[in-house]
């Protein structure tokens, strides 16, 4: 069900990676941490493979373009940068704006990427040409005593590639990309305590989830209702979710260091919850796309990757 496999963890100690990506084949995982840098690790030796660093900035988020070739930056400096993965060399410099870019996402077909923004906006950028597509897609203020929008932390697309999901850690909103336009009403957070701490869509594009404190839940792409009732990360909070491979199978982590795995279809937990030995407080989670290998990263701590066995969960 679940193994730590033998070896040192991902990461050092006091450089502990905060976001990550795995490669489409499965086979690098890429780490972006408190040191600023980027780091290539090669997910069967866990060995480092390469380390991109950007000059009088630090890397924020990472993100591989569909056929693995290509790594994305999200920098402090307000850019969004496109590496060669092979050689590590910078191909290109998108100039987002004067404040943080957070987050960074290829479209399916690899031709665009969107960045998550400090300023409250998530932007689509033609990849090879360089050139912002269409207007700013700005969520607004989280609540009406807000003078500025939200902070804009993740952005991530659809598997059909038509819709591009926001999370500003209080809602989500769906966007529709072709025109930029929101769509529907903003998902998520029922109660401001709730929050939103990351989301992910299913593989035919048509379920999103999100997850916050505690609630998990499931919300109809189409009509943005939610679906069923709301699944629970107990006292704590959930930071990490994904779905398997073939979408019947969620995956969350949480920051008491469990790993939980839910039944789509019934929103019931499958098999009792996963408490790995030692201190873990799980912050982030990236599912290899192969959903074989997990990897979850921690408030002080390395990256660590566990085996899952979903094949006999669906």
């Amino acid at each position: 069900m679940l193994e730590n496999p033998g070896g040192a963890p991902i990461g050092r100690f006091g450089a502990y990676p905060k976001k990550l990506a795995f490669s489409p084949d499965s086979k690098v995982l890429a780490t972006s941490g408190n040191d600023g840098a980027a780091r290539l690790w090669n997910v069967a030796t866990r060995h480092q493979t390469g380390v991109i660093k950007v000059r009088g900035a630090k890397v924020l988020g990472v993100a591989f373009s569909p056929d693995g070739k290509i790594l994305a930056t999200a920098d402090s400096d307000g850019t969004a940068r496109v590496w060669k993965v092979a050689t590590r060399h910078q191909i290109r410099v998108i100039r987002v704006s004067s404040e943080r870019v957070l987050g960074v996402a290829f479209s399916p077909d690899g031709k665009l990427l969107a960045t998550a923004g400090q300023g409250g906006s998530a932007r689509l950028w033609h990849v090879t040409a360089g050139h912002q597509v269409g207007a700013a897609m700005t969520p607004g203020p989280d609540s009406p005593s807000q003078k500025r929008p939200s902070r804009v932390t993740a952005v991530t697309f659809s598997p059909d590639g038509k819709t591009l999901a926001t999370d500003t850690e209080f809602k989500a909103q769906l966007w529709n990309v072709a025109t930029q336009q929101q769509t529907g009403r903003p998902l998520g957070a029922v109660a401001a305590a709730d929050g939103v701490f990351a989301l992910a869509f299913s593989p035919d594009s048509k379920i999103l989830a999100t997850v916050g404190n505690p609630a998990i839940r499931l919300w109809n792409v189409t009509t943005h209702h939610v679906i069923g009732t709301a699944m629970s990360a107990g006292q704590t909070a959930a930071y990490g979710v994904a779905f398997s491979p073939s979408g019947k199978v969620l995956v969350t982590t949480d920051t008491s260091g469990v790993i939980r795995l839910w039944n789509v279809a019934t929103h019931q937990r499958i098999g009792k919850q996963i408490k790995p030995k030692g201190r873990h407080e799980f912050l982030l989670e990236a599912l290899s796309p192969n959903g074989k290998i997990l990897a979850t990263t921690q408030f002080d701590g390395p990256a660590q990757l566990w085996h899952l066995n979903l094949t006999t969960r669906t």
